[in-house]
């Protein structure tokens, strides 16, 4: 009977020590996995400064600075941070070229070939990280305007274009909302004319408009400044 009574004791020891190695493992396991999803919410959340920011705008200095008599180019856009990860943007591009190396002659006076595009796209580009900052992809649809007047037979040519495209970029934001960034596009346009402009322009820096004017177009931006709020 001590024996029965003793070994009945030394289960229900046991027994008591199992339950609070099964609870310990089990406060263990609880702990480890809020351990996990704290640091998954600090890395989600330490680098990003959208996160109380849904618009933002952007103007490319560069091009503006690069203005001269013969040649007007301005770049901006606009964005939309409406969720995680992803921006919805807008940019615009103007070009307006006065070429003094080609010109005809109207009525005696000397007129000069004027070649102008504008085209927006429409974008939605997607970060690769854990947040709305730094490497992105990105998909596009572009609209196109072309305008020239041709130094070959003193007349007015016009075309417009669709296409669609693809791109890549890099963008750093600061939490007061200043950001800057580069990106690289392409793609092809599916409808319109080519050979539109009198592309006297052939410098690197324009060379987007002699792409415009083809069949496939890229384009590539340097230090585009902006601002989200």
């Amino acid at each position: 009977m001590k024996r029965l009574m003793c070994f009945s004791i030394l289960i229900l020891f046991l027994s008591i020590l199992n339950a609070q190695d099964a609870k310990i493992d089990s406060l263990l396991k609880i702990s480890k996995e809020t351990e996990k999803q704290i640091n998954e919410l600090y890395n989600q959340y330490r680098n990003d400064p959208l996160a109380d920011k849904t618009w933002g705008v952007e103007f490319n200095l560069i091009r503006f600075i690069a203005c001269n008599d013969e040649t007007t180019t301005l770049s901006g856009g606009f964005s939309y941070f409406g969720k995680p990860m992803m921006e919805i943007y807008f940019p615009w591009y103007y070009y307006k070229h006065h070429n003094e190396d080609y010109y005809f002659y109207d009525d005696d006076d000397i007129e000069t070939g004027i070649d102008k595009l504008f085209y927006a796209d429409a974008r939605i580009r997607l970060f690769t990280g854990n947040t709305s900052n730094g490497f992105f992809m990105s998909g596009l649809t572009r609209f196109a305007l072309l305008e020239s007047r041709n130094i070959w037979d003193n007349l007015h040519h016009s075309t417009t274009k669709w296409g669609i495209g693809f791109g890549i970029g890099w963008r750093s934001f600061s939490y007061r909302g200043f950001n800057w960034g580069f990106s690289l596009s392409m793609g092809r346009y599916f409808t319109g004319e080519e050979g539109i402009l009198n592309q006297g322009t052939t410098s690197m820096f324009f060379l987007e408009e002699a792409t415009n004017d083809s069949e496939i177009f890229y384009d590539l931006e340097f230090l585009k400044f902006g601002f989200a709020f």
